[in-house]
């Protein structure tokens, strides 16, 4: 017990130290492509199109829906578990910040999620409870697994670059391992609450509205 309340302080430690820059970005770039992506969704709705086949496609694939329309916690948990370990791994790659592309990806999808209910006329609330009771949990999760990507492009380039003397920063050995801690104690908790949320208690809140 000591020792796991020894690594939950490190990981938010290092959130609210040097990861925290990354994160505010990271959302405050989430939030903007998002609505970004309601007004090109509802301005060219071939955008709204692709984005909505895009992301059928993905949860056939994943299997998250049965034959019989039931949602799979354990599909929903390992497929965004496995999305939040790629987007932390994109920043291995230098130069080119690709944990952007999935924060862009995730806030166009819902973007246009988003326009479709306006489009057709559906309500809101129908979208919110649809939304929100697993996405507050989801939504940070994912948001802070971009941030540790970022932060680690930015780490690797740094390095690579040799604008800074490496004497001068966290040895990345050390930064990479402090990444992983922030995974295993932030992000995959709160994105296996998320899964078993969606899956169990979002249907319920749906109903609600429709």
């Amino acid at each position: 017990m000591k020792f796991l309340k020894e690594q939950y302080r490190l990981s938010f430690s290092f959130f609210r130290g040097p990861l925290w820059s990354y994160f505010k970005n990271a959302t405050i770039a989430f939030f903007a492509i998002y609505l970004i992506s309601i007004l090109a969704s509802l301005l060219f709705p071939s955008i709204q199109k692709s984005l909505l086949t895009y992301i059928q496609s993905v949860i056939e694939q994943a299997g998250i829906v049965d034959n019989n329309g039931s949602i799979s916690a354990v599909s929903i948990m390992f497929n965004n578990l496995h999305a939040a370990a790629l987007s932390i791994l994109y920043g291995i790659v230098p130069f080119l910040y690709l944990p952007a592309l999935p924060i862009g990806l995730n806030a166009s999808i819902i973007g246009a999620v988003t326009s479709s209910y306006i489009v057709s006329s559906q309500s809101l609330l129908l979208f919110a409870a649809g939304l929100i009771p697993h996405g507050i949990f989801e939504i940070p999760a994912l948001l802070i697994a971009f941030a540790c990507g970022l932060y680690l492009c930015h780490e690797v380039t740094q390095r690579l670059s040799k604008s800074t003397s490496n004497k001068e920063r966290t040895p990345l050995v050390e930064t990479i391992l402090s990444i992983m801690r922030v995974y295993l104690t932030i992000v995959v908790p709160l994105l296996i609450i998320a899964s078993f949320i969606e899956a169990y208690v979002t249907p319920i809140f749906m109903s609600f509205f429709m």
